[in-house]
């Protein structure tokens, strides 16, 4: 018997709840934010369990790393405690927003410089950041009543695109202020990132945001040209968009299904566009093994010098972001 959506999705789910999922970290926000957004589209009471569950668990003791990546998890708490009520949640969201807006370290030019919890980038802007860290202050300030925090978070999305994205509509990896210049190269998971807070930032950016909303609908639908134009034959896109040569990615074209489908859903996204999410939907579910775990994912990627070296990062692994942005793109509709 052939498989269906459901039977897809479902599987999908079984993998990433078995997942250690033990740190507060990138991956593990990834995979929290793509259980937030199935769980808000199906109301699985298993998944809401867990994700009470997890947060209860990691909020409860330890202390919490203040890093721009390892802001990831914050978004999903704030996406489950908007609709939950979770109010014992709300001291603690708002200081992660102080400390955003406070103390994180910067660029010259205001962008966040991109920290790990066990890495320093000095001096670089990676476009990662806009998922990490700019979208959860931006959905913070708006449910906090903070509006310092949602400028903070419009001007983070605002201050990436003009040091990343390129004429050809896609983002370069990472800016180097030292340097003056765009590094990496055109990698198609950054651009997932972008693609997915450009959709999530309409989604929830009120209309008196107006001129904020019309920069970033154009943004997005000039990125969306330039991925159309590189479309791999599969239906994915290579690792470096750009670069034939380069391996196809499976966890890119989640992202960029995900943020297609659900902007044409709510009236953000050209309808035009439909085929080529549709196509990336398809290939990744091809990709999708008997337990649910997406294939084909590349391992985390640091900013790489030229094409050759994100070419051979690996991608055998199940990753918690590569589930999380499968999730993503199975919370739609093929």
């Amino acid at each position: 018997m052939s498989r269906t959506i459901e039977h897809i999705r479902e599987a999908a789910v079984d993998a990433t709840l078995r997942m250690p999922l033990r740190e507060w970290n990138w991956s593990e926000g990834v995979a929290l934010y793509g259980l937030t957004t199935l769980w808000e589209r199906t109301g699985s009471e298993r998944i809401r369990t867990f994700l009470e569950r997890w947060y209860g668990e990691h909020l409860g003791g330890g202390s919490i790393p203040e890093t721009v990546n390892a802001t990831a998890p914050w978004a999903g708490l704030m996406k489950l405690s908007g609709k939950l009520g979770l109010v014992d949640y709300a001291d603690r969201l708002a200081d992660r927003v102080d400390h955003l807006l406070h103390r994180s370290l910067r660029l010259a030019n205001g962008a966040y410089e991109h920290t790990l919890t066990e890495t320093k980038f000095e001096k670089q802007m990676w476009v990662d950041t806009l998922f990490m860290a700019g979208l959860f202050l931006t959905e913070a300030g708006l449910r906090l009543g903070n509006e310092d925090a949602v400028e903070e978070g419009l001007k983070q999305f605002h201050v990436h695109v003009a040091g990343l994205q390129q004429p050809n509509g896609l983002f370069y990896h990472g800016w180097d202020e030292s340097k003056g210049s765009v590094i990496g190269c055109q990698w198609a998971r950054g651009n997932a990132w972008a693609a997915v807070v450009a959709v999530e930032l309409l989604r929830i950016l009120p209309e008196r945001y107006a001129e904020d909303r019309r920069i970033i609908r154009d943004v997005l639908h000039k990125q969306l040209k330039g991925l159309q134009a590189y479309q791999d034959l599969s239906g994915l896109w290579t690792t470096v968009v750009t670069e034939p040569g380069t391996y196809v990615e499976s966890s890119a074209a989640a992202g960029i299904a995900y943020a297609v489908l659900r902007g044409i859903r709510e009236g953000s996204v050209d309808p035009s566009f439909g085929n080529m999410a549709r196509k990336a939907y398809r290939a990744v579910c091809a990709l999708i093994d008997h337990d649910g775990v997406l294939r084909g994912v590349s391992s985390g990627t640091g900013v790489q010098s030229h094409p050759g070296e994100y070419h051979v990062i690996a991608r055998d692994r199940l990753e918690g972001y590569g589930q999380g942005l499968l999730l993503m793109m199975l919370s739609e509709e093929l």
